[in-house]
């Protein structure tokens, strides 16, 4: 978390290339300045996986569009920020790639509506100074600081001409909102203010995986970790893959807990580590699972979490995949891996809340799943070393029949919920467990 003045930008500023096995150790020194400057994540999506068009599962995106490899095209990322400020930075991932990416034009811009830009807002992206950058696979790269003026819940677009053929491209794969391609071929269009080249769409998010602002160091971030709830997942009953109620209506659990905390004039963004399909203890592909539920818990916390800046608090609630999906966890297993997670967390000083997990009573879960969900929640309820609980379960659950969702909140495949139950989820995350930045 490097203190920058606001002013001390110059082409002296060099990308920041983040290898995402190098370990992070928690500062010792003493408390900074308030007023003090420093980096504060305001917008994640944590990358899921690499796909695009090779084979059945990789061919479309959750609702449905084509997916194609990426060749010589542009990117045009919609995303909406939790949290404002005037200088910014731009992470780009290249995680799940097999081959480098060239970005050769970067850019970042106020969205007017679809893939068109407000006018006269548009700002070129640098790296170590050059408006070119390679990625390597496996790494990410954080742009120079940049003078743009970012509005919390303000959509932004993040535009990226892509040379050559670089086939899959590390993405987030349920985005829950629209971005934006050039077909294959087409070269650069970072600078297009009218949209118009922009003829294709997705609801997976390539390449651009972060966000941050300078801010005072008495601002602060919370980061959500979980999985398809967090993520903002909403499902039909007749197995299409995702209904278009909350595509574009930043509806998520975590939007919904920023909106409260801007309305209380807390000092703190969210950021959305979800990923849908996620799990604590397994990775993506065990158990026959698809190839784009990401790394599991215990194995993504340095690359998700610890390269965040700014955060104080997590909220964690994952579990429910573990024990619906094969191999089903076992109750030791699932707890045994929440204090390791959160052992980890604890050991570089971030306040950690568990959410108990949510029903999903009528869904597909194997039977007995619930009891087994039941003595977990117990367990998070009454043993967790979390330093605070949240109890997502109580919000939500039908008060006659506690093994499922209310019907007023449910999403229709009885897992994952609507846009007013992802409203009550926000709404029981109590604000005050919620820790500001610390600075003196």
């Amino acid at each position: 978390m490097t203190t920058v003045g606001r002013l001390a930008i110059s082409a002296a500023v060099a990308a920041v290339v983040v290898q995402l096995a190098a370990p992070v150790t928690a500062a010792a020194d003493p408390l900074p300045s308030c007023s003090d400057q420093g980096w504060l994540g305001v917008w994640a999506a944590s990358p899921s996986d690499a796909s695009g068009g090779t084979d059945d599962m990789d061919r479309y995106d959750m609702s449905m569009n084509p997916k194609s490899v990426v060749r010589d095209e542009t990117i045009r990322a919609i995303l909406t920020p939790t949290f404002g400020g005037t200088t910014a930075r731009v992470r780009l991932s290249n995680r799940f790639g097999a081959a480098p990416v060239t970005f050769t034009q970067a850019a970042i811009a106020r969205r007017a509506s679809g893939p068109a830009l407000v006018p006269d807002t548009t700002v070129p992206l640098t790296f170590a100074g050059d408006r070119s950058v390679t990625v390597a696979p496996g790494q990410d790269v954080l742009s120079d600081p940049a003078e743009f003026v970012v509005q919390a819940f303000e959509s932004l677009a993040v535009s990226l001409h892509v040379a050559g053929d670089v086939g899959k491209p590390t993405e987030h794969d349920v985005a829950r909102q629209t971005s934006y391609l050039t077909p294959e071929g087409t070269g650069d269009h970072t600078g297009d203010v009218d949209g118009d080249a922009f003829t294709q769409r997705t609801t997976s998010r390539p390449f651009v995986s972060g966000v941050e602002v300078l801010a005072p160091l008495s601002d602060g971030a919370v980061a959500a970790l979980g999985d398809s709830i967090t993520d903002g997942y909403q499902a039909v009953p007749a197995g299409a893959p995702e209904t278009l109620e909350g595509i574009d209506a930043d509806g998520r659990w975590p939007d919904d807990l920023a909106r409260r905390l801007a309305a209380a004039d807390r000092p703190l963004s969210v950021l959305n580590l979800g990923i849908a399909g996620n799990r604590v203890l397994q990775d993506s592909a065990a158990g026959g699972q698809p190839d784009v539920q990401g790394a599991a818990v215990i194995r993504r916390l340095d690359a998700d979490l610890l390269t965040q800046s700014g955060v104080t608090t997590v909220i964690l609630l994952e579990g429910i995949n573990d024990l619906l999906m094969s191999p089903n966890a076992t109750v030791e297993q699932l707890t045994g891996g929440y204090r390791d997670v959160i052992e980890r967390m604890h050991s570089l000083g971030l306040r950690v809340l568990q959410g108990t997990l949510t029903p999903a009573g009528g869904s597909s879960a194997p039977p007995g799943s619930d009891a087994v969900r039941q003595a977990v929640n117990s367990w998070i309820r009454t043993e967790s070393p979390a330093d605070g609980v949240v109890d997502f379960d109580a919000a939500v659950r039908d008060a006659g029949d506690p093994s499922r969702i209310n019907p007023a909140y449910d999403g229709s495949d009885h897992l994952h919920f609507n846009l007013a139950g992802y409203q009550a989820m926000a709404d029981a995350v109590p604000l005050e467990l919620l820790t500001d930045r610390a600075c003196s």
